[in-house]
């Protein structure tokens, strides 16, 4: 057990709360799990706000941890420690916790020093000596643990015009634990062709879906041990209904929302002229102000971070996009941003604790001033140019440079989406992060495409720990709550939780894009059938790696019957009214499912696709030492030595490290007159899928490919194949589950060969390689 002593004090003043409360030892949580109890925090407050009343300002926090030997914790805990210690000062003070800042400076932390050896010793107890009680006489040592200062800008979080108007303390939004919300009510690809409903998530209609009364979304996320939830389309498609119920259900499930603008509207042909956002945006924020985003004179208290453009990069390969790529894409995100800090002004709505970010992609680009080459960090660096000379944009803000540069400074966050494992994403980021400062960043959408429950339990774990190390990162929402069932194809693998049988329906749902409807409410399941073992144990893996718990016994998550079918469905169409259905009966519990077993010969899905490219030449240097390049057909019988099991078992070393598949380049096409059928038949031992490649380089062959007409070279190369162990009876060897056509076609029309120069090249060697490829399956039977 520990013992915590608590002090304020202001210039020639000092107040010393009488209590000194038991608190649990964990180091990571110290402070976090309730660490002062509830008179602490009053006497705590009684005597802050004395102060403050008194001198308005700046004050110093000391105080003192016992029995915690801190020279054992390593960076991470510590870390930890020193931003949760923040977090209950700035909710103890009622400030926001990024005005706590420590002994250099950095918000959000205190400076954790160790007592020194005498007083260590003086004040050293056994652990589990008896704590010591709240009329003890013993002082307190004057050694100094922490130090901090908080800026007196009061914030405390009201409801009010609700039922409710009690002060409630917000979980600080670093380190970010949150989860992405899109949870349309369809449980088939475009709603079983009805159409799809409003993307709005945070209008009334949907209350039946996120309400305590209702599924309970909101507060399922909670149990997970989410802190936020990012939300899409919340701001921009023009909703009318009430959203202040939405921000007053997350207010009391203690979660801060993340609102995002319908990014969308930059590529409507009547808003954003040029990609000039400021008044599609300035109009989209003042419409969400009269809707419950907009109370006592600031945005609503549950709101933390608006995320005013999500994956801007995108808008350069739009058609509208005729000036130049990059200037698009940023043109767009900071006239936005310039028009929401004149909503902000128009409507006299103070910014205060709400962030600034717009979230990119984490495909490679370059920043618009060309400094910057990276995934995800080129955006970083546009908003960086983009601030200091919106010019290099072709815009001309309204706002000063000032304003703007104020805003970037106090409010921005950097941000990008990925389906990336953490370890390589942080690799790519933090490498070079110091360039931009103190501005910190986050993962809006991670992913984990395909990763088992160990993996993302040990990702979204490490992200934390990362966190709290103060080196800019702050960690990131969990891409998604509820499958994208309208989506079908690869969205189908992010839910962590599938829909089941319907219990409601929603109300009236609508924006100025989709009619007003009322659709299904379903309930949440756990089991993702298309997704196989431990893959399908999301939410299992964001509860551990969270300490949350996965909520039961509750309406909302389904006491029985499957998931929703993975595909199209006779999906009920909306309707005015939709009655609920009654309890389905049980079913068994994730926890008892039996794994998932395959029949001798049967190969895994495709998807999630799971491979290892394979071109593993028998060369230790360039160009073989001189002597010539061996053979690029890996997948002869001659190269058994390396991918057989009585060999080096290159294959089994796939299967080992979790492979599902296998992707192969010059497979066919570079007549190799051997047997390739052992080397399928041990894949489809090993269950590895086998994605054999064509020899590309056929196309830019003089002889081969006239005109780049790849119909007759693909055809021959098919067939010559087929002859060599790829056909199996009347079909392809059953190992053999996806044809790489051609590798990278797009540079054909850099090639001598193609003349005039243009993307007919590319186009025409594709679609005639394909052709040939069908030709020879017909021809062969």
């Amino acid at each position: 057990q520990a013992i915590l002593a608590l002090a304020v004090s202001a210039p020639k003043k000092r107040a010393r709360p009488g209590v000194r409360p038991k608190v649990a030892a964990s180091p990571e949580r110290l402070f976090r799990d309730a660490v002062m109890s509830t008179l602490a925090r009053s006497c705590l407050c009684l005597g802050c706000w004395a102060v403050v009343a008194s001198t308005r300002s700046d004050l110093e926090w000391t105080a003192e941890v016992l029995n915690l030997r801190y020279e054992a914790l390593h960076d991470a805990q510590a870390g930890n420690l020193s931003m949760a210690y923040a977090a209950e000062i700035a909710a103890s003070l009622g400030v926001p916790v990024l005005d706590v800042t420590d002994a250099d400076g950095r918000p959000g932390r205190v400076s954790l020093l160790s007592l020194d050896a005498s007083v260590a010793s003086a004040t050293e107890q056994p652990v589990d000596a008896a704590p010591m009680s709240p009329g003890s006489q013993e002082a307190p040592t004057e050694a100094r643990t922490g130090v901090a200062t908080a800026t007196m800008t009061n914030l405390r979080t009201v409801v009010q015009g609700r039922r409710q108007s009690s002060v409630v303390t917000m979980p600080p939004l670093w380190p970010l634990k949150g989860i992405a919300y899109g949870a349309l009510p369809c449980a088939s690809q475009t709603c079983g062709g009805h159409g799809l409903p409003s993307r709005d998530m945070a209008q009334v209609g949907y209350a039946a879906q996120w309400s305590r009364s209702g599924r309970g979304d909101l507060s399922t996320m909670a149990s997970l041990g989410a802190t936020a939830v990012r939300m899409y389309h919340t701001l921009g498609l023009g909703a009318e209904q009430d959203h202040g119920q939405f921000l007053d259900e997350a207010l009391r499930a203690g979660l801060n929302v993340m609102p995002g603008y319908h990014t969308e509207m930059a590529n409507e042909a009547d808003k954003c002229i040029d990609f000039d956002c400021f008044d599609a945006w300035k109009e989209a924020t003042l419409q969400g102000f009269a809707v419950g985003f907009k109370a006592q004179g600031g945005w609503h208290n549950a709101v933390a971070a608006l995320v005013i453009m999500n994956e801007p990069d995108f808008l350069e390969n739009s058609p509208k996009c005729t000036f130049g790529g990059a200037r698009c894409r940023v043109k767009a995100v900071i006239s936005a941003l310039d028009g929401v800090l004149a909503a902000e002004k128009e409507a006299g709505v103070d910014g205060g604790r709400v962030k600034l970010t717009a979230t990119w992609s984490f495909a490679m680009r370059t920043s618009i001033d060309g400094l910057v080459n990276g995934p995800g960090t080129f955006g970083f660096q546009d908003i960086v140019a983009g601030i200091k000379d919106p010019s290099i944009a072709s815009y001309e803000p309204r706002a000063s440079l000032a304003e703007l540069s104020d805003a970037f400074a106090k409010r921005w966050v950097h941000g990008l989406n990925t389906q990336a494992p953490w370890g390589f994403v942080n690799e790519m980021i933090s490498k070079d992060y110091a360039r931009f400062g103190s501005t910190p960043w986050f993962i809006g959408e991670y992913g984990a495409n395909g990763q088992p429950a160990a993996v993302i339990q040990s990702d979204l774990e490490s992200m934390m720990l990362a966190a709290g190390r103060g080196e800019g990162f702050v960690g990131a929402a969990f891409f998604q709550f509820q499958t994208a069932y309208e989506k079908g194809g690869s969205e189908m693998n992010f839910g962590l939780f599938s829909l089941g049988a319907e219990i409601g329906s929603t109300g009236e749902v609508c924006d100025d894009s989709s009619p007003c409807a009322t659709w299904p409410v379903r309930c949440l399941n756990m089991e993702l059938q298309w997704l196989q073992g431990a893959i399908g144990d999301r939410a299992a893996a964001v509860a551990a790696a969270w300490h949350g718990t996965i909520p039961s016994g509750v309406a909302g998550i389904c006491t029985g019957g499957p998931s929703a079918p993975h595909g199209p469905s006779s999906m009920p169409p909306p309707s005015p009214a939709m009655p609920a259905s009654s309890t389905p009966a049980p079913t068994t519990p994730r926890s008892t499912r039996a794994p998932v077993r395959l029949p001798p010969g049967t190969l895994p899905p495709l998807r999630p696709l799971r491979g290892v490219a394979y071109g593993a030449l028998p060369c230790k240097a360039h160009s073989c030492g001189g002597h010539g390049l061996p053979s690029e057909d890996m997948e002869q019988q001659a190269y058994e030595a390396q991918w057989g099991i009585e060999g080096r078992d290159d294959l089994g070393a796939m299967r080992s490290v979790g492979a599902n598949a296998v992707r192969m380049y010059h497979s066919m096409g570079l007549k190799v007159d051997s047997d390739h059928g052992a080397f399928l038949d041990r894949a489809a031992a090993l269950g590895l899928n086998l994605l054999p490649g064509y020899h590309t380089q056929s196309a830019d062959d003089p002889d081969e490919c006239p005109g780049y007409d790849c119909f007759d070279t693909w055809r021959a190369a098919t067939l010559y194949a087929l002859d060599r162990g790829f056909r199996r009876g009347s079909g392809w060897h059953p190992a053999v589950a996806m044809l790489i056509l051609l590798n990278e076609p797009d540079f054909f029309e850099h090639a001598p060969k193609c003349q005039p120069s243009g993307a007919w090249c590319r186009v025409k060697a594709v679609i005639s390689a394909l052709d040939g490829v069908l030709d020879a399956e017909r021809a062969a039977g």
